[in-house]
């Protein structure tokens, strides 16, 4: 029941709370520079340095090098080779100005939701031929020591550590690339495809060579300037492209090596041993390796002996002797137990972690002894909604093609009431864009204002001018029952798609959403769909929004898809199917050109010439092989023209709203907001959070007060 005032008691009480949640995280910001949030300066969590960002120049080794005194152990025993044999003839020295010497030993407790998820990889970049640094700003080494190209950059070099080794001892050498481009990916029996990183300007696949067993050769057929950036991203193996694999151990599954292995299927033993975090023993090239895995129980891995990375100080990575990974499906439960104190440390992102969480964990924060930190999320949209634009039925599909439509609803949103209600009167009303944090939007002044250009387009909360804009469509009240109808008369409503497992994030927004559009005039469902299944609905262009996901990334020239089309998880699926196949299975756009879009196996549409998708291809084809960087990004302007002339695409809430962290006391080098470049970058998987702050380098104060 409403009260004459509008406002009933729930949402009284609710009010009130997100009130004190609000005054509770502008006093947790407030406090970030100086010890542990809620007064708890000199406490040992986190890192005490004030230092920022990475040194973005490879650091030579130093002499001589130390390991873990488990290690050590072993060397004596004659169980394994001394750490000087181990380690590569240079190893990769972490850049980070606020990392400190840290102490051997102990365990980390965390938490993740399924033991299969690929959110455990994002804690280790060693799979990485380069890395990211300074929030995605710079480009360091990483299995590469150094790396050059032609001066049309169509061919790459790329020069290999000297003396890698898997964590199983086996050299690692560019046989292990070799293997995966030419037994998996270039194999028609097997279903690995060339990835983007390998795909030039024409859309054309790379040519890949090894001249030697430390030596990787890349050449296109147009320039391909954005390469170092396309393999910087991701975790890779298992995250993003896998680009090795360890021949000595998955060749006797592959019928090329091994004559006993028959059958078309062969494959599906083989990937099986792929995937190193369900495999105890499965050689990888990162700091930690999977000692045990119990299938939705535990995940527990142990340090990987040969792992290349040292500190500055010549110790090597990591401190920490294990990472427990308790599964805990229930987001609920997660949060329950982690105001108990059950777990050491929590990246936000990976968690159910909402911001209307901090009051529960701040109360617990003298119980548990584990703090409330922030990271800056990156976001450019917070939680998102799109609506497909491939949408099967012709009016309604008609209707989400209208930019007027679109932009009629976006004024429609009450976004400062979402941003107060959701995330805590914390980032900024956005209409949705790519992420603020990314060189498209920081390079220059220029760059600045475009980004507040794109974000306040169509932000402004306006129901007198979205009701005008829609009126102006003949969307109007046909039949008197207080609701729009579709110009011819017929039925219009907009259904919220999601999967029924999406968090409370995601809900709250779809039901401001439904508020806020039938305010104007606009039926609104909210439709849970089976998650298993919603993927494979949403590229068959079968579902009409998409409303649990959200941008994190800023770079469409490595994820291109949130701003151009080019595969079918985003705004317009089809035409991205239709792309895939241009350069995948070209027959298929001529052989089946007669045939009903959504009826094409795979339902595929090709734009028309001059349409804002054609514009979007054009324009994402040019900057593909443009060398100069600020060319690049002026490109990737126009891009944005597009989004804001014919736009929005999608819609956003807030940008850059915080992420929690939680830290127990006593663990070290975990870094604050202030010691990261950008203020951290959690959301965009491309640049793996937190493996780009390496918690290799975390360690406990007292490790013999944390052990298994």
């Amino acid at each position: 029941m409403v009260n004459s005032d509008g406002v009933s008691r729930r949402g009284f009480l609710y009010g009130s709370a997100v009130a004190a949640g609000s005054l509770m995280l502008a006093a947790c910001s407030g406090n970030e520079g100086t010890g542990s949030p809620g007064g708890n300066a000199g406490k040992a969590t986190g890192t005490a340095s004030t230092a920022k960002g990475s040194v973005a120049k490879p650091i030579t080794p130093p002499a001589s090098y130390q390991e873990a005194p488990s290690l050590n152990a072993l060397v004596k025993a004659g169980k394994l080779p001394a750490v000087e044999e181990r380690l590569p003839a240079s190893p990769y020295v972490i850049p980070h100005r606020w990392v400190e010497p840290g102490k051997y030993g102990g365990q980390l407790q965390m938490v993740i939701d399924d033991s299969t998820s690929g959110a455990i990889k994002e804690y280790s970049y060693g799979h990485s031929i380069l890395r990211f640094l300074n929030d995605g700003l710079d480009i360091g080494p990483g299995l590469a020591e150094s790396w050059e190209s032609n001066p049309d950059a169509t061919e790459w070099t790329f020069h290999f550590r000297k003396g890698l080794k898997w964590s199983d001892g086996k050299p690692w050498t560019t046989a292990d690339i070799m293997y995966w481009w030419e037994d998996l990916v270039l194999n028609p029996e097997h279903p690995e495809v060339p990835p983007d990183d390998v795909r030039s300007g024409r859309d054309t696949t790379a040519t890949l060579t090894a001249p030697d067993e430390l030596t990787l050769v890349m050449k296109f057929d147009a320039p391909a300037p954005i390469t170092p950036e396309r393999l910087a991203a991701w975790a890779n193996r298992g995250v993003g492209p896998m680009w090795m694999a360890p021949k000595h151990v998955l060749m006797q599954y592959h019928p090329k090596y091994n004559k006993k292995i028959k059958g078309k299927d062969w494959f599906t033993q083989h990937d099986a041993h792929l995937d190193w975090q369900i495999n105890p023993g499965s050689p990888v090239m990162t700091g930690w390796m999977t000692k045990t895995y119990q299938e939705g129980r535990t995940v527990v891995l142990e340090r990987n002996p040969y792992y290349y990375v040292v500190d500055k100080d010549g110790r090597q990575l990591p401190y920490v002797d294990e990472i427990r990974f308790s599964v805990v499906k229930d987001p609920e439960v997660q949060k329950l137990q982690m105001s108990t104190g059950k777990f050491d440390y929590v990246h936000g992102g990976h968690t159910g972690l909402v911001l209307g969480d901090i009051s529960g964990l701040k109360q617990a924060e003298q119980r548990t002894n584990v703090r409330v930190f922030f990271w800056d999320s990156g976001s450019g949209t917070g939680s998102i909604c799109f609506l497909n634009y491939d949408y099967p039925e012709p009016k309604m599909r008609a209707m989400i093609r209208e930019p007027k439509f679109r932009q009629a609803l976006s004024h429609a949103i009450n976004r400062p009431d979402a941003r107060k209600a959701i995330y805590f009167d914390t980032g900024e009303v956005t209409t949705g864009t790519l992420s603020p944090k990314g060189t498209m939007f920081t390079i220059n002044d220029d760059a600045k204002k475009k980004y507040v250009e794109w974000r306040d387009a169509y932000a402004k909360y306006d129901v007198a001018k979205a009701k005008s804009m829609l009126d102006e469509l003949g969307v109007v009240d046909k039949n008197g029952d207080g609701m729009r109808e579709l110009p011819d008369g017929s039925k219009l409503q907009i259904i919220l798609d999601y999967p029924a497992d999406a968090s409370d994030e995601h809900l709250q927004k779809n039901n401001h959403l439904k508020r806020d559009w039938e305010a104007v005039g606009i039926t609104t469902k909210l439709n849970p769909v089976p998650p298993e299944g919603f993927g494979d609905r949403w590229g068959r262009g079968e579902l009409m929004t998409t409303t649990a996901w959200e941008v994190g990334d800023n770079s469409p020239l490595v994820y291109p898809g949130w701003v151009i089309p080019v595969s079918t998880e985003h705004w317009a699926p089809l035409h991205g199917q239709a792309f895939v196949l241009q350069t995948g299975d070209p027959k298929k756009l001529t052989q089946q050109k007669d045939v009903s879009p959504w009826k094409r196996t795979p339902p595929w549409v090709l734009p028309e010439k001059g349409d804002p998708i054609d514009q979007l291809w054009t324009l994402y084809a040019q900057a593909r092989v443009e060398p100069d960087n600020m060319k690049r990004i002026e490109l990737m302007w126009q891009v944005q023209k597009i989004h804001i002339d014919h736009g929005p695409f999608f819609y956003g809430i807030v940008a850059n709203y915080p992420r929690i962290v939680l830290i127990r006391d006593g663990l070290k080098n975990v870094p604050r907001r202030e010691n990261l470049a950008l203020g951290g970058w959690v959301n965009p998987w491309i640049l793996p959070s937190p493996a780009v702050y390496d918690p290799e380098t975390y360690f406990w104060d007292n490790p013999d007060e944390h052990v298994a």
